[in-house]
């Protein structure tokens, strides 16, 4: 292998951030995190933890966060962007004004998602907000991969889907480690579409557990929820052997089953009755990407004319009031039809 890589820039200083971060100083010289909190920040550089998110867990010493962008930046070799969704193009508008982004450097996002305004991928978006300077490949880095487990390093598996014309079999060996492996994808389409997706069937999952559904109706809407992503997911020109993998069905099992998952447990936390979604996102510490994404899917399930049922109802517990208990018997007394319409 090439002689070790000097800096990975990660953008962020969340869960997901650190953790990352952690795993990639087992193979690189210096990873530094860029973030906006000064509290998470100095916590990480003085104690050599983020609390916030990943509790004691220590973080190594060749990691380091920073408040300053251009000095994330400055010489770094690859930039991974761990961000919210919704605030990709504002942080990438960010990098190119800074003009401290080296030429060539890789974006590889690590956000699960869609922009709502466009209904843009994500990495349409960097595309976008980095074409003002030097051309830079534009990659994803996705999959079941909750950062809780990651920071511990418990196996994890993930997909990297690059541009064409990116040297992305050099970079998956270089973000691939010990307890972290990564496959090559070249569906872009499918692979960000699917790992956006999962997460509204992951909020549908958690509003059935708070009401107290069982296994059956678990195993119900994950299923349907698949038949929902692969059918606007070819609509929008993802593979169906996509679906199928790790991005796929890999990442929505784990989301809907997994008390780490925010997105299930935020669906849960809906149907407790006490405050409104509104309510409870506003409290909530970390970002369900979920909530922003069935706005997306729905608006593009109306574009492309493909009926997204569990969307739908998703959708309406939480912008429209629905009563979560009315939207499970609004699916279950749907019009009958053959399992493969």
């Amino acid at each position: 292998m090439e002689c070790m890589p000097r800096k990975a820039a990660i953008l962020g200083t969340g869960s997901w951030a650190s953790a990352f971060g952690r795993h990639l100083c087992h193979k690189w010289e210096r990873v530094v995190l860029w973030g906006v909190d000064e509290k998470q920040v100095r916590s990480i550089n003085q104690t050599g933890t983020n609390p916030d998110y990943l509790g004691r867990i220590v973080l190594p010493p060749n990691l380091r966060a920073t408040l300053d962008l251009s000095d994330a930046l400055v010489r770094a070799d690859i930039v991974f962007v761990v961000v919210p969704s919704q605030v990709v193009r504002q942080v990438m508008g960010k990098v190119a004004a800074s003009g401290a982004l080296p030429p060539g450097v890789p974006v590889v996002n690590l956000a699960k998602g869609f922009e709502v305004d466009s209904l843009k991928r994500l990495s349409t978006v960097i595309d976008e907000e980095l074409a003002a300077v030097a051309p830079h490949p534009v990659a994803v880095l996705l999959g079941p991969s909750h950062a809780e487990e990651v920071a511990l390093e418990l196996p994890t598996a993930v997909v990297l889907s690059g541009q064409d014309g990116g040297d992305w079999a050099h970079w998956q060996a270089w973000i691939s480690g010990p307890f972290f492996r990564v496959y090559t994808n070249p569906d872009m389409p499918g692979v960000e579409f699917a790992s956006a997706f999962k997460n509204i069937i992951a909020l549908a999952v958690g509003m059935a557990d708070g009401l107290g559904a069982g296994d059956n109706t678990r195993g119900t809407l994950m299923t349907r929820g698949m038949v929902e992503l692969s059918r606007l997911g070819r609509a929008l020109g993802g593979r169906p052997a996509t679906f199928a993998g790790l991005a796929g069905i890999g990442d929505m099992i784990t989301t809907c089953i997994s008390r780490h998952s925010r997105n299930r447990n935020f669906g849960e936390a809906v149907t407790g009755g006490g405050q409104s979604p509104d309510e409870l996102l506003a409290g909530w510490v970390q970002v369900v990407e979920g909530v922003e994404m069935a706005k997306a899917a729905l608006k593009l399930g109306q574009k492309h004319e493909i009926e997204l049922p569990i969307t739908k109802q998703v959708h309406d517990v939480l912008f429209s009031g629905k009563p979560p208990r009315q939207a499970m018997r609004e699916l279950m007394e749907r019009e009958l039809r053959a399992e493969s319409d």
